[in-house]
């Protein structure tokens, strides 16, 4: 990730330091499917559980909030690639399938936070790439090996999210006024 906004390590510090239950990828995707669904929440759900005076948990919040704003204003300028917080190249294939996979499960169930959808959005287009998100969820992470053709799977993978992301957006209405 070019942006030090988008730092899988410090985050993952931060996650484990405040004692949250999801990875770094799991989370991003969780905001990501929350600002599609324009649900505003997240304090309340990523933070359920913790100590909100406990001075790891504030840290954690405010990589967290960061984390947000910058997504929130990458999905409105219409970036690509949308970058997604995922571990580096150098991560093992294992990781990196995993990240992708947890990323994929967090933006379902941020999006279906926001609660019921519109018809006409699930028999879009973008209902079609949140089909494909429940099945990168389930995706068998042991089925990529070290192989050339798993990296190549991989990058597919992430740039099918970060298009499939942006599309969902911008069908659910990720423009209009709030």
């Amino acid at each position: 990730m070019n942006d030090s906004t988008l730092d899988y390590r410090r985050l993952t510090d931060h996650i484990e330091a405040a004692g949250l239950e999801y990875s770094a990828a799991e989370t991003h995707g969780i905001l990501n499917g929350m600002l599609c669904g324009k649900c505003g929440n997240w304090q309340q759900i990523l933070l359920e559980e913790t100590d909100p005076a406990d001075p790891q948990v504030q840290e954690c919040a405010a990589e967290l909030e960061g984390l947000l704003l910058f997504t929130a204003e990458e999905l409105r300028a219409g970036r690509f690639p949308l970058q997604l917080m995922l571990p580096g190249e150098q991560a093992s294939i294992a990781e990196r399938a995993t990240a992708i996979r947890d990323w994929a499960q967090g933006f379902l169930y941020g999006f279906g936070l926001a609660g019921e959808q519109k018809q006409q959005l699930l028999n879009s287009n973008a209902g079609e790439a949140l089909q494909d998100f429940a099945e990168i969820a389930r995706m068998n992470v042991e089925d990529f090996g070290e192989l050339q053709e798993a990296e190549e799977a991989l990058m597919q993978l992430e740039e099918y999210l970060w298009v499939a992301t942006s599309l969902i957006w911008h069908e659910a209405g990720g423009n209009d006024a709030d």
